[in-house]
């Protein structure tokens, strides 16, 4: 049954994420807010509470689905209006780029609809024949243009560049899935990084998504009832990885730019696997130590608020990782295409591992008192 009574607090959230929609995005915005409020009065495909180590309220994990629907409705209108699409495929992407898609929000929602139905061993591999089917096809998606000469030979060498292309997707996949808890974090890379791809690239699929994943940021920041789930870390997951890998290859952005865009999740999938194989426990192995986890204890010491802390993490970590490359990209500081870009990927490595290391000993040392 739909719960439709809202307290007085409900309400006056409601109000101020319409209203920021309404200003930001324009109608679009307002009746995506709509129907991602109607959604979260559900109750079907709830999060549990403490999956992640950071919610405190009940969630719904179908953020992705509604991203995607919306999306495509988006997408429809634009059509009906007579918009001039781009050669290069349906609405400017490669036509298996959407099949990639497709595939892996697919495969992403039958998680969300029956949790842990599929293994990782399970997941992983459908993941690999996903991608390793859409480069076997479309090969020109695999990047062969990096920038550095060995590592240039190496994945123009037909297996290894198809081979190492398909780790780093299932890699990357897992990283924004893992990093998918703390509100805005995941939502706020995809957002920041759909700004950075509409100025540079300007194709259609990323205004879209700067319209919807900015509506979803909002209402997850503020309301944090809403998770991108399974089939929006896969999905979107998917969108960012290939976007990626097109706008290196196309030469619209630098690999080391690309880089700093994606540092968090990217920095954070690898110390996890790291660290589980020094404690002798499975890489893939599920846990809550990761870096977003214990900034997020940190911060909820010094709030009474349920929601304040958990979105304080994400928009802190987002900005930091792709939030810099907006920054100085927008700013003229450096170009998107400056090899530069590698010495503040090092920066962001150096600044992860401070933190890191200050918040475990912190951890340790003080433990987190519980109401």
């Amino acid at each position: 049954m739909t719960k439709l009574v809202l307290s007085e607090k409900e309400l006056a959230k409601l109000f101020s994420m319409m209203m920021l929609s309404a200003i930001f995005f324009g109608v679009s915005g307002l009746i995506g807010m709509l129907v991602m409020q109607w959604v979260t009065r559900q109750r079907y495909a709830q999060d549990s509470v403490d999956k992640h180590g950071i919610s405190e309220i009940p969630a719904s994990r179908l953020g992705g689905v509604v991203i995607i629907c919306l999306s495509l409705a988006l997408f429809l209108v634009h059509y009906i209006q007579g918009y001039n699409f781009s050669p290069v495929g349906p609405l400017g992407v490669h036509d298996w780029g959407w099949v990639a898609f497709a595939l892996c929000a697919t495969l992403g929602l039958i998680e969300d609809l029956n949790n842990d139905m599929l293994s990782p061993l399970w997941r992983l591999t459908l993941l690999a024949i996903i991608f390793g089917g859409v480069f076997l096809i479309w090969p020109n998606a695999i990047p062969t243009e990096i920038g550095y000469q060995p590592l240039d030979n190496i994945m123009s060498q037909p297996i290894l560049g198809w081979l190492l292309s398909v780790i780093f997707c299932i890699g990357f996949i897992n990283a924004i899935n893992m990093a998918d808890g703390a509100n805005g974090l995941v939502p706020g890379i995809i957002f920041l990084s759909s700004v950075i791809f509409h100025a540079v690239i300007g194709t259609l699929i990323w205004e879209v998504l700067l319209i919807i994943s900015g509506v979803f940021l909002l209402f997850n920041v503020i309301s944090g009832r809403l998770f991108l789930g399974d089939a929006g870390s896969y999905g979107l997951g998917a969108v960012l990885v290939l976007g990626g890998f097109y706008a290196v290859n196309t030469k619209w952005i630098s690999v080391e730019f690309a880089a700093v865009m994606m540092c968090y999740p990217c920095l954070e999938v690898l110390v996890s696997m790291a660290r589980r194989v020094v404690a002798r426990h499975s890489p893939f192995k599920p846990d809550n130590n990761h870096l977003h986890n214990m900034l997020h204890n940190r911060l909820r010491a010094k709030t009474k608020s349920r929601v304040v802390a958990n979105s304080a993490t994400g928009l802190i970590i987002a900005g930091a990782s792709t939030g810099v490359a907006l920054v100085g990209s927008h700013s003229g500081w450096l170009s998107p295409v400056d090899s530069a870009w590698g010495w503040v990927f090092v920066g962001q490595i150096a600044l992860y591992m401070i933190c890191y290391t200050w918040l475990s000993y912190s951890a340790r040392s003080e433990p987190l008192k519980t109401a």
